[in-house]
């Protein structure tokens, strides 16, 4: 009964959160996304590749996740007690919840696009229309293509799911700082080379957040329910 509670009250928290969010990024998409894009366009961030490189570091997230995965079913596959323990103290799952933040990010990322249908910032790929080069802008609802896919920021859900999952997962660790300052380096990166609006990174981070919280309270209510079984062996 308590956790159908808490399940419900994380719900309904979650559409709470929809309100502001969405609010957010209709103030942006109205008058800051626009302006702010071309005012990062004026000033040139682009000649600086550090900028460019601090994206990248998903990259690196995503292998990271690739290969944890494969050590966790390495570790799985052969007892080991680490592993197979629902002791909070040990690392492995902890950790397991950091990668299922981003693997499962990154599917409803992708999932989200094509409804969303939204113009880039810039001209990057394909020569894609975009605000800066052709002044186009806007969401063109339920349309498929690269060209369609800067809502919401991908790489922006990615980090912040990493960031938030690492900081609920290892609440007294100074590792979580690390995610913290993994996510502003790839939001800065996003915004400094005009790869997505500031209402995409909005986006993006209310996303990577809400899988976060739902991956890490999900494995919380696992362990409530399984420690009393293994209690009772």
């Amino acid at each position: 009964m308590k956790n159908s509670l808490a399940s419900s009250s994380l719900f309904q928290k979650t559409l709470l959160s929809l309100i502001p969010t969405a609010l957010l990024i209709t103030l942006c998409y109205f008058w800051a996304d626009p302006t702010f894009a071309f005012w990062v366009d004026q000033k040139n961030f682009r000649q600086f590749p550090i900028f460019d490189w601090a994206t990248h570091l998903v990259d690196v997230i995503m292998i990271w996740s690739f290969l944890y995965y494969a050590y966790f079913a390495w570790s799985f596959s052969n007892q080991k007690k680490t592993c197979l323990s629902n002791d909070e103290t040990t690392f492995q799952w902890p950790l397991l919840n950091v990668a299922n933040s981003i693997a499962i990010s990154i599917f409803i990322k992708d999932a989200l696009k094509a409804p969303f249908g939204r113009y880039w910032p810039s001209t990057w790929v394909n020569n894609n229309p975009s605000l800066i080069h052709d002044h186009a802008y806007g969401f063109h609802w339920f349309h498929k293509g690269v060209i369609y896919q800067s809502f919401p920021s991908g790489h922006t859900t990615v980090g912040v799911a990493f960031m938030l999952s690492l900081w609920l997962s290892f609440p007294r660790s100074i590792w979580r700082w690390l995610g913290v300052l993994v996510a502003i380096a790839i939001v800065t990166g996003l915004l400094a080379d005009d790869y997505h609006f500031i209402g995409d990174c909005i986006a993006g981070a209310w996303v990577g957040a809400v899988v976060a919280i739902y991956v890490v309270a999900t494995k919380k209510f696992l362990s409530q329910k399984i420690s009393p079984i293994q209690s009772k062996e």
